[in-house]
């Protein structure tokens, strides 16, 4: 019997965050005929525990305090695995040490443009960009999860990734159940960081349609005040949710034409997945190479101003015909990203890893 590899995904898999939710994903996706999986739980995680839930995964739970226990579970995780994954930054110097000490092989990902904004917040948490640049450098192998981002990074910061991108996938595809429905309904916006996102051009789009309601759902992250926003620019038409479970948003997305994400910087924002996986296609920004994996006019649109989306809205509420084609397109779209597909590309670089 071949032996199987060990993998250790350095996230917390009960706690929300964008990484954690990956291990997550990869802890129940990979093939366990193959892999024996270690990942690590916090004890203040906001979501179910999977201890003992998932064949073929150990899980460290880090205990109060962290400052003790975070160590105590990377070091578990990389004492155990053939192979780690470890695409957050938090002890980086000490996980870097290990990893060299112990002779472990290692793999991580980069999620995000480093566009001006960007870079920012990476001096707020690293202190200099090189330092950031360094806790890149130590891994056997990194990727990006767009070609785009491999390109943009590189010139920007010279951080090189490999030539492959390894493309995050989408869960539970056949909860969402395609529109039936094609005549022109609502508008939704979903995202946290809601500033980040683009809400002001969503508002500034919301003013323009009267006659048409806009949902928004999300967090302004302390950064506005949504409802006093809305009320300010008295638009009787936005109707604010605040954060929204899975279940909640696929529910909204029934009543939903057109999802609009009017950021500029991002990496692979998986909601405009989950909202094709309903039949809701989605108009996006161009900026972070979103033509990659939407096709404009086909399965979505990829635009440049809010005007251009203003104009799209203006022809897509009168043809519905237009909609159904492309919620169909939508579909398909997801589907590609599943998960069951895209934790292949996974599992075969992680092998390729181990028998470097």
């Amino acid at each position: 019997m071949t032996k199987k590899v060990k993998v250790f995904l350095g996230g917390f898999i009960n706690y929300t965050n964008a990484q954690n939710l990956n291990c997550l994903a990869l802890a129940k996706h990979l093939d366990k005929e193959k892999f024996t999986v270690y990942t690590l739980e916090l004890f203040s995680g906001n979501l179910e525990s999977q201890q003992n839930k998932i064949k073929g995964v150990h899980i460290f739970n880090c205990f109060k305090p962290y400052r003790i226990s975070g160590y105590l579970g990377f070091l578990w995780g990389i004492w155990h695995c053939d192979v780690a994954y470890l695409p957050k930054g938090e002890h980086w110097k000490f996980n870097r040490f290990i990893l060299k000490f112990l002779g472990k092989k290692s793999f991580s990902t980069i999620e995000g443009i480093f566009d001006d904004t960007a870079c920012l917040s990476i001096v707020k948490i690293f202190g200099s960009n090189q330092n950031f640049i360094d806790s890149k450098k130590y891994f056997t192998r990194l990727y990006s999860i767009t070609c785009f981002m491999n390109q943009f990074n590189f010139e920007k910061l010279q951080i090189k990734t490999e030539e492959r991108a390894l493309y995050l996938g989408v869960d539970n595809i056949n909860q969402y159940k395609p529109k039936t429905n094609f005549n022109f309904g609502k508008i939704i916006m979903i995202g946290n960081d809601l500033v980040r996102k683009g809400v002001f051009d969503y508002l500034d789009i919301a003013e323009s349609f009267k006659n048409i309601e806009f949902l928004l759902a999300g967090s302004g992250n302390g950064k506005i005040d949504i409802n006093a926003e809305i009320k300010k620019r008295n638009l009787t038409n936005v109707n604010y949710l605040g954060m929204v479970t899975s279940t909640q948003r696929n529910e909204l997305l029934k009543d939903c034409s057109l999802h609009i994400l009017p950021s500029r910087s991002e990496g692979f924002p998986k909601v405009t997945l989950e909202t094709a996986a309903a039949g809701v296609p989605s108009i996006v920004y161009g900026d972070y190479g979103a033509e990659e994996w939407i096709t404009h006019g086909e399965n979505g649109w990829v635009v440049n101003t809010a005007e251009d989306i203003k104009t799209l809205i203006s022809e897509l509420k009168n043809k519905p015909e237009e909609l159904e084609r492309i919620s169909k397109n939508t579909v398909n779209l997801a589907t590609s990203f599943d998960w069951k597909v895209k934790i292949k590309d996974w599992e075969e670089e992680i092998i390729k890893i181990y028998k470097d």
